[in-house]
């Protein structure tokens, strides 16, 4: 028999073991031991999110994303793997005999909340940090935009925008309703997907226009600002054009979309 249970955890890549072992993990405040069936919960603190997620101490971790796990090695090694790479993570669990299976899911709950998208939740911030989280992230998020990228390889310009990406996304986990932020990531959405076009990767193209898409239409349900407006009706237009040259089935449902995101009005 197996109970299947969903929860949501928030990723701080700290925990401390029973064991001269000590890594980044997908668990915060979390004391595990090594069992012959898998990794024993010591210890769930107060208030963590295992805790809030209804794991006991007792409960033993069999499996994740279907990996068995028979020693903290083994654990590291999938957390690792997995680290910044997955919003969703499954995991199997004994509790007194009776198998559970839980899918955590570690994204952001602001930037979802704000922005209907599952990304990655920042997991650390440098030591001694004076800056706040934001302010932080936007400036590596900036200067990586700035970088001068004409005579590079396409690949070495998607690394790039990927890299931005990664840390204004971060900036707006802390700062959610930021549209300078939001419209950042969205003409950087629109950069990657032209740069797929590019490499004719139509199928990675498409996912990263209907992501540019998204952040546009939702910066326009939360700006009055004209010039916010400009620039989205011209992003979109751009888009548009875009997706028209991509032959291909997988580009129509975007470019619908699209048409129907050009409805704004000037």
């Amino acid at each position: 028999m197996r109970l299947y249970v969903l929860f949501f955890i928030t990723v701080i890549f700290l925990s401390t073991f029973i064991s001269t072992v000590q890594a980044q993990s997908i668990f915060s405040g979390m004391i595990f031991s090594e069992k012959k069936e898998g990794l024993k919960i010591v210890e769930v603190q107060s208030g963590s999110p295992g805790f809030d997620a209804g794991l006991i101490k007792g409960d033993i971790v069999l499996e994740i994303e279907g990996k068995k796990i028979r020693s903290l090695p083994d654990y590291v090694k999938i957390s690792r793997k997995i680290k910044n790479k997955k919003v969703e993570v499954s995991l199997v669990i004994l509790r007194k005999e009776v198998e559970y299976d839980v899918t955590i899911m570690i994204y952001s709950v602001p930037i979802y909340k704000n922005w209907q998208e599952k990304v990655a939740k920042p997991i650390k911030l440098p030591r001694g940090l004076t800056k706040t989280p934001y302010i932080y992230w936007v400036g590596k998020g900036y200067r990586a935009l700035k970088k001068r990228m004409n005579n590079k390889p396409v690949d070495v310009k998607i690394k790039n925008y990927n890299k931005a990406l990664e840390y204004l996304l971060n900036a707006l986990h802390y700062r959610p309703e930021s549209i300078d932020t939001a419209l950042q990531i969205a003409s950087a959405y629109h950069k990657l997907g032209s740069l797929y076009a590019e490499k004719k990767a139509v199928k990675d193209s498409v996912i990263f226009y209907r992501k540019s898409i998204k952040y546009f239409n939702g910066c326009y349900k939360k700006t009055d600002d004209k010039e916010y407006l400009n620039k989205i009706l011209t992003n979109l237009q751009e888009i548009e054009i875009e997706l028209s040259k991509i032959k291909s089935d997988e580009a129509k449902p975007a470019l619908e979309t699209q048409r129907k995101s050009l409805s704004i009005p000037q």
